[in-house]
């Protein structure tokens, strides 16, 4: 426009404010055209009225051409007659006129989206419109609803390890789906692009952790397999406590405050071998989501995380499987159809074998001799079948069995006996178990375009034992010992949930549900018998304990886009737990919020309220297996606890990088401790509650991460600043003392590198602060029976304390590597995988003790540890 084209333009403006600045709906206007598109007319009004539209052109056509004479009449009705032929909506925003397209323009476009190869339902994939710039997932049953304009046609369909592709969607109002995505064979040479996931920044959850199985396949191979539970231990704010411990310790929480779901049903203990393996076999898992805050409220029952593992569901077209063989362990997988199209199954199974692990583990100074007999193994078998009934819905039957078993028998060798005639009739047999079994059933129904609903009937049985003999014939006198003990402990659940997934348009996504469970409590069952003795056998049973508690819950949440850059998930979960006549209830609020700022950084904030109405008696050292489940009572309350969460995230435009990082304030109440000098069998009988103190918890932190997800180096480092601290009436003076889970700095570092089409080098290195302990701080002779000072009688040892845990273990830190090589056949591949755990033979702690040393007359910490370095060769095949 020339100077003298704007000099007019401005006189025209100034001439004319009362329109330019002061309209309304009864501003009157005069519009004659003939012939012209509306957003020429809507220019117009612009113009001569400053009256400003806004719009996208994906979603309101204004092409078409309209004649129109409108003398002085008021704006509303003029905008209507341009507007309501074309369903277009429109309303005032400030100054200005927002166009939007009509919701009876919409429809609705649902389904499943699936492997192409496998048939397999794809959780978590990105469903994106162009017209809308907006977009939704997939649930964990791989179903997707979203609501479009009319005349879109066409979307975006993504995921990690597929190629993306654009899918035509029919010009017929609703439609239900199945999109199928082709996986890229290998991501060691395929470079995806488009919107493979939903990027950090558009993830109104935070404090997330989601896995997919060509993601896990990627991370570092240790002992010859991926382990799941090791890789979440990778995170930031994850803990593995000590080496051999098992379990997580997530922000400072307790391994019982953690919810593990296997295809939704809950599971008790879920390592083997002393932590070294997952209960998980990681070829068999579809995806795994680990929630270390912000929970959605359609979880509750744990304080600290939940970790969401869906297995696969069988290969719908094609036979395939894998078997590998290892120096520690061997397993095979096949699945395959049944009914080509329409069912499927799939079955796995792993079993171990004695090696260094717990050679090692079971070192001791007295040798086993030729009559005595050592095992040590576990197993674990995964099992499923998926059939579809119509388009509409599908059956789901899966099942898992694993246990642990070790078994330690000594009888005396025929070197013993010439050397020891003593000893010739000694002989013992130690041995433990744990293990879980469960099996769940679930039904998907499609309601509708916008409404998915699943249903589960599930079971869930954990439980130990351990039992000793001890005989003995000592000569010339022939006395007898006869001595048989035995210990037993199980809890089961029983229950079923509904789900419900309703998503009415891209602004909001509702879910909402209930869940029924029976926990019944068995875990006192013990035996003692003494058949040696010189009065009479003795034989004792117990069965001190059995309980059965009701809990029952619903919950509601809503996905809600508040504005464009603003984002919300708001729920509830309400519970009740009946048990021993006593009700106990709860309401816990959720809420999380997403702030988009320039450059596509996302700031979050969480609050979160969980209950738990279940505890674990464990020892003051560390959780094992023989960890008890009992129930809340009239004396002991449900924990619960509080907690904020505070922080930012960005995944770069490449979906290259990744980087989070986040505050959080967790407080925790109704936790109990065990009194001192009372063992867990100790505890349980009748009113095993009396037996705990009741107290408080606090763990408060910051953690922050950057993550690597593409090219030949991948992997990531993560940081842990944390405290996780306790108070008890009766304990520590009622002081503030740091729990046992409480690692001051934390420190992750996981690389994976391709070494050309064949090779893959993996290593992470672990490190955390000391673990904090109690020990005497003095000792002293007392009075009555020896002492260590003095062997020979008169005095004992009286140890003195001043803290709880006031003292700091050994800084745990650890190297595993591991090497992979891999040959593509014709109709097969086969592999070669090297790893070496711990490679430098740290001697990390796994429990400590108070020696004596007569001697010297001095006592000192002991400090026991059972994983020293672990090489592994691992030989598998892939058909």
């Amino acid at each position: 426009m020339s100077l003298a084209g704007k000099l007019l333009t401005g006189i025209f403006i100034l001439c004319f404010p009362l329109n330019v600045f002061g309209w309304d709906w009864q501003t009157r206007v005069t519009v004659v055209v003939k012939d012209q598109p509306i957003e020429m007319i809507c220019g117009l009004l612009e113009r001569e009225y400053g009256i400003h539209f806004s719009y996208s052109r994906e979603l309101v056509n204004l092409s078409r051409k309209v004649t129109l004479t409108a003398h002085n009449q008021r704006l509303k009705k003029v905008l209507e007659e341009l507007f309501a032929p074309d369903g277009i909506r429109f309303a005032r925003v400030g100054d200005q006129v927002v166009l939007l397209p009509d919701q009876r323009t919409t429809r609705t476009i649902s389904g499943y989206i699936k492997d192409a190869v496998s048939g397999e339902n794809l959780i978590g994939a990105t469903v994106y419109s162009p017209a809308l710039k907006q977009g939704t997932t997939t649930n964990q049953y791989g179903f997707f609803s979203f609501t479009t304009v009319k005349d879109s046609n066409s979307l975006v369909i993504s995921y990690i390890g597929y190629a993306s592709r654009l899918q035509p969607v029919p010009q017929k109002g609703d439609q239900l789906l199945n999109i199928s995505l082709k996986p890229v064979g290998s991501l060691k040479e395929v470079v995806i692009s488009g919107r493979e996931k939903s990027k950090l920044q558009e993830q109104t959850q935070m404090s997330k952790v989601t896995l997919s199985a060509s993601e896990l396949q990627a991370m570092p191979r240790l002992l010859g397999e991926v382990d799941v539970m090791r890789t979440l231990q990778s995170m930031p704010g994850v803990s593995g406590g000590m080496d051999g411990a098992g379990g997580l310790c997530v922000r400072g929480g307790s391994p019982d405050q953690n919810l593990v779901l296997m295809d939704g049903t809950p599971i008790f203990n879920f390592s083997h071998f002393f932590g070294v393996y997952s209960l998980v076999n990681a070829n068999v898992v579809k995806t795994t989501d680990l929630y270390k805050g912000a929970f959605p409220a359609r979880f509750g029952g744990r304080l600290s995380s939940v970790v969401d593992i869906a297995m696969k569901e069988g290969d719908m077209n094609n036979y395939h499987g894998d078997v590998s063989i290892g120096l520690i362990a061997a397993k095979f997988n096949v699945e395959g159809p049944i009914v080509k199209g329409k069912t499927s199954f799939m079955l796995s199974a792993r079993r171990s074998y004695p090696d260094l692990l717990l050679n090692a583990a079971m070192k001791s100074e007295n040798a086993l001799g030729s009559g005595g007999d050592f095992r040590a193994y576990f197993y674990d078998i995964n099992a499923k079948v998926n059939h579809i009934f119509s388009p509409k819905d599908r059956v789901f039957l899966s099942f898992y069995k694993g246990e642990d078993n070790l078994l330690v028998k000594e009888t005396p060798s025929d070197s013993v006996l010439a050397n020891d005639p003593a000893k010739s009739g000694e002989s013992s047999k130690f041995q433990l178990g744990w293990g879980n079994t469960i099996a769940a059933l679930r039904w998907n129904h499609i309601y509708g375009p916008r409404l998915f609903s699943n249903i589960t009937l599930n079971y869930s049985q954990y439980s130990f034992f351990t039992q000793y003999e001890n005989k003995s014939v000592v000569p010339p006198a022939a006395e007898l010992s006869d001595v048989y003990g035995k210990y037993s402990s199980r809890m089961e659940n029983s229950g079923g949930r509904i789900d419900f997934d309703f998503r009415p348009n891209p602004k909001h996504s509702f879910r909402f549900g209930a869940i029924t469970t029976m926990h019944y409590f068995k875990p006192g069952n013990s035996s003692f018998q003494d058949k040696g003795s010189p009065v009479k056998p003795l034989d004792t049973l117990q069965s001190v304990l059995r309980v059965t508690g009701a809990e029952l819950s619903m919950y509601a949440e809503d996905d809600w886009q508040l504005r464009p850059n603003l984002f919300t998930n708001i729920g509830v979960h309400a519970s009740g737990f009946l048990v021993q006549g006593r009700f106990y209830y709860s309401v816990q609020p959720r809420l999380g919020l997403r702030y988009v700022l320039p450059r596509n950084w996302a700031v979050k904030a969480a609050y979160t309220h969980m209950n738990q109405y279940i505890h674990l008696l464990s020892s003051n050292g560390t959780s094992l297996p023989t960890d008890i489940w009992v129930p809340s009572t009239q004396r002991v309350a449900p924990m619960f606890s509080k907690q904020v969460t505070l922080g930012v995230a960005k995944t770069s435009a490449n979906n290259m990088y990744e980087c989070t990082l986040e505050g959080y304030f967790k407080s925790m109440h109704n936790m109990i401790e065990n009194k001192e000098s009372n063992s867990i069998v100790n505890q349980l009988g009748p009113h095993w509650d009396e037996n705990v103190t009741v107290g408080k918890g606090w763990s408060y932190g910051a953690e922050v991460m950057l993550h690597k997800r593409k090219g030949t180096t991948t992997g990531w480092i993560g940081y842990t600043l944390s405290w996780s601290t306790r108070r008890f009436p009766g304990v520590n003076n009622d002081e503030i003392y740091p729990y046992k889970y409480d690692h001051r700095h934390d420190l992750e570092l996981v690389l994976m590198q391709r070494l050309g089409k064949h090779w893959e080098f993996s290593a992470s290195w672990h490190y955390n602060s000391g673990t904090p302990i109690t020990i005497p701080v003095s000792s002293y002779a007392g009075v009555g029976g020896a002492s260590p000072w003095d062997p020979s009688g008169g005095h004992t040892s009286i140890d003195r304390y001043d803290n709880w845990n006031n003292y700091r273990g050994a800084d745990i830190h650890r190297l595993d590597i591991g090497i992979t090589h891999t040959k593509q056949k014709k109709h097969w591949s086969r592999s070669w995988n090297l790893s070496i755990f711990n490679v430098y033979n740290r001697k990390n702690p796994f429990f400590y003790t108070m020696m004596d040393d007569a001697s010297e007359q001095k006592r000192y910490l002991s400090q026991a540890t059972i994983l020293p370095i672990l090489p592994s060769v691992t030989y598998a095949i892939k058909f």
